[in-house]
């Protein structure tokens, strides 16, 4: 697209000086050179109202996805939670379970509100590894009991690229930085939303990205209960930019590993327990 652009540029120093020595014609100019830069520059015009147009297309398109994703993720929660049954038609209308017979209903969930622990069986399901390491340890798990909800949605900053000069001058302040990295224009955003929990701590505000601070609504504050919305904000490509995270209560962080070894004291049989935590990675 880019030599495609450049022929605007080549046509020009060609063509504008050769017009300063003729004048609106009635008919198509007869010189070689001019009707050969007339020819490509009237081609190089439909090129460009071409791509606008297809531009205009994809951005009409990309909206209908949206707002169409938006209506899934809602219905699909709905059901996940137990707010709502599945129609006749969302049930036969699956492949996944009705290949044969009907299957038996899991005696241990009878009852059951919803689709218990289905985002932690996706997130299970998804197999996820970081240098061939689980990438989600036994005390992600614990947390991940209480994940309820699940959301991908498009965010973009206020101002889109236009204001990102601003931006980027915001987030050298707030980090006290002379230079800052430069805020993406949009992306993913990636919302986690947590139920009554024992691992954050109650009540204490939301963690954000100094990076996006300045251009970003408020994060908000950890329920009385442990609940709490999380948020991983991710550019087209899908590195992450920005957080809102919560803070965990003592002792409860899985990313660090508590080791208790025995000190040795004068006098005193068998030592001194000790607890020592020790920094380690965590979904």
């Amino acid at each position: 697209l880019e030599w495609l652009r450049a022929i605007d540029s080549v046509v020009a120093s060609m063509w504008l000086p050769l017009r300063s020595f003729t004048r609106p014609l009635s008919s198509a100019p007869r010189g070689p050179l001019i009707r050969r830069l007339a020819a490509v520059d009237s081609l190089q015009r439909r090129y460009t109202a071409l791509e606008e147009e297809t531009i205009r297309k994809q951005r009409a398109l990309q909206l209908q996805l949206r707002e169409a994703a938006a209506e899934l993720q809602v219905r699909r929660q709905e059901i996940v939670s137990g707010s709502a049954e599945p129609t006749d038609a969302e049930v036969t209308s699956s492949d996944a379970f009705f290949s044969g017979r009907e299957p038996d209903e899991p005696e241990d969930l009878a009852g059951a509100v919803g689709i218990p622990g289905f985002w932690k069986g996706v997130l299970g399901g998804a197999d996820l590894h970081v240098n061939e390491e689980p990438a989600v340890s036994e005390r992600d798990w614990e947390v991940l009991e209480s994940l309820e909800e699940v959301r991908v949605e498009p965010w973009g900053t206020p101002g889109g690229e236009g204001d990102n000069d601003e931006m980027v001058a915001a987030a050298a302040a707030a980090t006290g930085e002379e230079e800052a990295q430069e805020v993406p224009a949009g992306g993913h955003l990636l919302t986690f939303c947590f139920g009554p929990n024992r691992f954050f701590e109650p009540g204490a505000a939301l963690l954000r990205s100094e990076l996006l601070a300045h251009s970003l609504d408020g994060a908000g504050s950890v329920g009385p209960d442990g609940s709490a919305v999380l948020r991983l904000y991710c550019t087209e490509e899908g590195d992450v930019v920005g957080a809102v995270a919560a803070p965990f209560c003592e002792g409860r962080d899985p990313r660090s590993k508590v080791m208790v070894r025995k000190r040795k004291g004068k006098g005193k049989a068998g030592g001194e327990r000790q607890r020592l935590g020790r920094p380690g990675g965590a979904f």
